[in-house]
């Protein structure tokens, strides 16, 4: 700040002195004000840009200050949280009073509760006389059981093993030997290991040919195991055997189209089954459809399947029950 005053000092001092140089001319004060003027301009100058250090300082100057004018400079105050804290008083001490331990009185006799006090003695019982008369006794209530009703006998369930018995004695000769074939290879087949069972569907297929060598069949008996209709009104028909093997019509149309296993609708055949029920025996007749390797189509994709649960495609052309 002090530089900048005598800068600003020397700059009016320049100031002063050249504006009557260029007014009245050169003279002896025009020339001090000038030299002045640019000592102190330089000085301030300097002072601004070097910044030198000044023997006098603020606290310098604060204590000539003092030392003019008499008084003493006052000590900054102190904020109150810098102060350290008074130590509180400490507490009395806590008065600890032992409690006295006093003898209880023994409780007077008169004070025992009625659970302590002896039972008093009872008056002596006084007989009573009593004169029982005759026919004046209850006599027992003779009251006769309910006779349980007998609960209805449940109806016996139909032995299925006895209808299938039933149904097999009324096989004829070519579907009793068609049987044998697959019950004997169905029990191979089981007990075989995976090169065996190649050999033995061309081996049982020759034995169904020799026992049904025609694919026409008539006759045979079995149970009804599903009669549906498809989209088209006609029926799906599935007929379970006496041994377990399926002989059914194709599921639906498209695959049907060479085949015509479907029992048309509204023709005797269709109506004949429309009064059949599921489970009920029947007697039909048919044709098979000859193929390899089963000797007649089967609707099995797999050989397991071919040998252990047995189906085949079939076409029904009269259907009686039995």
């Amino acid at each position: 700040m002090l530089w900048i005053t005598v800068f600003i000092v020397g700059l009016l001092a320049l100031l002063g002195g050249l504006v009557p140089l260029l007014l009245n001319g050169l003279s002896k004060t025009n020339f001090a004000g000038i030299a002045i003027g640019t000592v102190l301009l330089a000085a301030g100058i300097a002072g601004v840009i070097l910044h030198p250090r000044l023997p006098l300082t603020v606290p310098s100057l604060a204590s000539i200050e003092s030392s003019v004018t008499g008084h003493e400079p006052q000590p900054a105050p102190v904020s109150p949280e810098s102060t350290p804290e008074a130590a509180l008083p400490a507490a009395p001490a806590a008065r600890v009073v032992e409690p006295t331990h006093e003898e209880e009185p023994l409780p007077s006799p008169s004070a025992k509760d009625e659970s302590q006090l002896e039972p008093s003695a009872l008056p002596d019982p006084v007989p009573v006389t009593t004169t029982a008369e005759a026919g004046s006794e209850p006599e027992p209530l003779t009251a006769t059981p309910p006779t349980p009703v007998p609960s209805p006998a449940a109806a016996a369930p139909a032995d299925d093993g006895i209808a299938t018995l039933a149904i097999a004695a009324q096989q004829p000769k070519d579907q009793t030997a068609f049987a044998a074939v697959i019950k004997s290879t169905k029990a191979e087949f089981d007990t075989a290991d995976d090169v065996q069972r190649e050999a033995i569907q061309p081996k049982r297929a020759a034995a169904i040919c020799k026992a049904v060598p025609k694919p026409e069949i008539k006759g045979w008996v079995g149970q009804i195991q599903a009669a549906e209709k498809d989209s088209g009104g006609r029926l799906t028909v599935t007929v379970a055997l006496p041994d377990g093997t399926l002989v059914k019509t194709w599921n639906n149309a498209m695959s049907d189209i060479d085949d015509n296993t479907l029992v048309p609708a509204g023709t005797p055949l269709a109506q004949t089954f429309g009064k059949l029920q599921t489970g009920e025996a029947i007697r039909f007749a048919g044709t098979f459809f000859t193929d390899e390797p089963d000797c007649y189509r089967s609707s099995r994709l797999s050989l397991p399947q071919s040998m252990m649960e047995p189906s085949f495609l079939f076409r029904f052309t009269s259907v009686e029950k039995l």
